[in-house]
């Protein structure tokens, strides 16, 4: 049957899907023929014919839609397909993935790995899930478990007490009397006894007494403590002098040595 302008009408020039679609787009459609050939609908045979073309051009290759058409036909059973030309479409031509035109379904096409993205999106939504599952039943959203009379659950409790900071005791001084340096030879005794009075240890006290023996009587001196007369070089000596000289323990070793 021919129009009045002598083309020859849609419906009976279609005979098939070959008539439609140039040979490349049919070749690529090839794993999907024995449903293609089931399509009468000539404007839905064109719209599969463009959605094919589309993707070439955009850059999707030939053997990747092969492909594609090929997994998605072995996951359904023929009979189980009830519009062809709607499968077509809706189904076996879209592609799968995430924003990243290589990404195949999850799998990036180039390198055969797995898509990082579409993975990280399939784990938010499984937890998504799991989130809406536990807080339907009552249970804690972290762990799944129920919780106590506190409203949390026991791994909650177990991870707040890891958290918490231990107590650190503060740090006490030294106990027993004070220490300090002897006024005499500089080691450090404790401020006891004759000591407090003297700042002196043992020996030096022991040597002092000897001196204070053995030497003459000496005028009495003020009371209250004098500095050393004497000099250490050039510079004059700070040290606490004895209670009966006017200088210190080293200095009158020093004088009873050269005597």
């Amino acid at each position: 049957m021919r129009s009045s302008k002598g083309q020859v009408s849609s419906r009976s020039s279609y005979t098939g899907p070959q008539l439609a679609m140039s040979p490349e787009i049919y070749a690529v459609l090839e794993p999907v023929h024995v449903l293609l050939q089931q399509v009468t609908n000539a404007f839905v045979v064109r719209k599969i014919a463009r959605e094919v073309g589309r993707q070439l051009r955009e850059g999707t290759a030939a053997d990747r839609l092969q492909h594609r058409l090929t997994a998605r036909l072995a996951k359904v059973a023929l009979s189980e397909i009830r519009d062809p030309g709607r499968w077509l479409l809706g189904v076996a031509l879209p592609r799968w993935g995430c924003g990243y035109l290589d990404c195949e379904a999850g799998i990036i096409w180039r390198t055969g790995v797995t898509c990082e993205l579409c993975a990280e999106t399939v784990q938010d939504r499984a937890a998504a899930r799991r989130r809406e599952q536990r807080l339907a039943q009552g249970l804690c959203l972290q762990h799944g478990t129920r919780p106590g009379l506190s409203g949390r659950c026991s791994d909650c409790e177990l991870e707040a007490a890891i958290r918490r900071p231990a107590r650190v005791p503060a740090p006490r001084g030294p106990e027993g009397p004070q220490r300090s340096s002897c006024g005499g030879c500089g080691c450090v005794i404790f401020l006891t006894g004759r000591a407090v009075d003297t700042g002196l240890c043992r020996l030096c006290h022991e040597e002092a007494d000897a001196l204070t023996a053995a030497a003459p009587a000496a005028p009495a001196v003020p009371s209250g403590p004098v500095t050393c007369s004497g000099q250490d070089g050039e510079t004059p000596c700070t040290r606490r002098a004895l209670p009966t000289r006017g200088v210190c323990l080293t200095h009158r070793s020093q004088e009873v040595a050269a005597q």
